[in-house]
C-alpha cells in the first residue's frame, strides 16, 4: 500500500464462505473488493482459504487465495491461521458485506481495551424492510447481549477481531458444523473467563434470501441447541430433546430483545416481531428433530 492510500491495519484478514449461494464466487469478490477499498484501513494482508477444488482467484498482492481438504467453514478458518502474520486476526464469511470503516472501528476498540481478546461488530441484514429489522434482531442480535454483569459473553463468528493467541488456543471441533462448532468453543471461552468486547457502530450486511434462508437458519439453531444439550444428557426422548431445544432458543431470543431489541427494531416493527418469535420454533422444532443424524441433517442444509 502506497502512502496515499488508506491505512494499512496490522490485521491479517481470513475470508471464508460457509453458506452455499447462488453467487458464491461473486459474493466472495465482493467482500475482498470492499475490505481492500475501505478508505478508513486496510487489513495488512488478506487469506481467502476455501474447500480443496475451488478454482476461485483472485488478482491483488495483499490477497492469498489457499484451498484446504474440508468443506466445514470452522475448519477453514483454523486452516488459516498458519498463513496470518499479523497480530490480529479479522474472521468474517463472505456473505457478510462490512461497510466502510468496519475495520478500522474494531481495531481502534480492541486498541483502546487492552484486556478484551476480541471484539465482534453488528451482524445485520439491513433495515430496509420491517422483516429484515426483525429478523437481524433474532438472528443477529445476540452477539450484543451482555449477562446479568454487564460482560459480553459472545464474539461473532463471522465479523470479529481477535489477538492472535486467543485463536491459537480456542480451535473448533471438526465436524459439528458452524452453529455448533461455534457454540461449543464459545462455551470454553466463557468457561475460561475470557474478556470480549462488541462495537455496533462497526456494521456488517449479512446477505439475505428471505422465508427460505430464514427457515434454513432457524432449522440450525434448533439443530444446535439440540445437540447441546445431547452434550450434556444423551439419554433425552427425541420429542423431549426438541421441545427444549426450541424453548432455550425461545429464551435467547426473549433475552436480546429484552437487551437490545430497540436498537434493530422501529416501535412499527414489534408485531411483526412478536409474530416471528413464534414463528421461527417450527423450523426450530424441525432441525432439534434432526440431531440424531447429522449427516443427514448437513445435507439438508446450505451452511457449511
Amino acid at each position: 500500500m502506497d502512502d496515499t492510500g488508506p491505512p494499512r491495519l496490522p490485521i491479517s484478514l481470513i475470508v471464508v464462505s460457509d453458506y452455499l449461494s447462488a453467487d458464491g464466487d461473486g459474493e466472495l469478490r465482493q467482500s475482498i473488493e470492499a475490505y481492500l477499498h475501505d478508505k478508513a484501513g486496510v487489513p495488512a494482508e488478506i487469506i481467502v482459504m476455501l474447500p480443496a477444488g475451488s478454482n476461485f482467484s483472485y488478482s491483488a498482492s495483499s490477497v492469498v487465495v489457499i484451498t484446504h481438504d474440508s468443506d466445514e467453514s470452522s475448519q477453514l478458518k483454523d486452516a488459516a491461521l498458519p498463513y496470518c502474520h499479523q497480530p490480529l486476526i479479522a474472521v468474517v464469511e463472505a456473505d457478510c458485506l462490512p461497510q466502510p470503516g468496519w475495520m478500522a472501528m474494531l481495531h481502534k476498540a480492541l486498541d483502546e481495551n487492552p484486556t478484551a481478546e476480541a471484539v465482534s461488530g453488528r451482524t445485520s441484514y439491513g433495515d430496509g424492510s420491517m422483516m429484515k429489522r426483525v429478523m437481524s434482531l433474532l438472528d443477529r442480535g445476540f452477539i450484543e447481549c451482555r449477562d446479568r454483569h454487564g460482560k459480553v459473553i459472545h464474539v461473532s463468528s463471522n465479523g470479529a477481531i481477535y489477538r492472535r493467541a486467543l485463536l491459537e488456543r480456542y480451535r473448533f471441533q471438526p465436524g459439528q458444523g458452524p452453529f455448533v462448532s461455534a457454540h461449543i468453543r464459545q462455551d470454553l471461552m466463557n468457561e475460561d473467563g475470557i474478556e470480549m468486547a462488541v462495537d455496533p457502530r462497526a456494521v456488517s450486511i449479512h446477505a439475505y434470501e428471505g422465508l427460505g434462508f430464514i427457515w434454513d437458519v432457524r432449522r440450525n439453531k434448533g439443530f444446535q441447541f439440540a445437540l447441546m444439550k445431547l452434550r450434556k444428557r444423551s439419554d433425552r426422548s427425541r420429542l423431549g430433546l426438541a421441545v427444549s431445544a426450541v424453548m432455550a432458543s425461545f429464551r435467547e431470543n426473549h433475552r436480546t430483545v429484552r437487551s437490545v431489541g430497540d436498537q434493530f427494531c422501529r416501535p412499527a416493527d414489534w408485531p411483526l416481531l412478536w409474530l416471528m418469535m413464534l414463528a421461527v420454533r417450527v423450523p426450530e422444532f424441525f432441525g432439534a428433530l434432526a440431531a440424531g443424524d447429522p449427516a443427514a441433517f448437513k445435507a439438508s442444509t446450505r451452511y457449511r
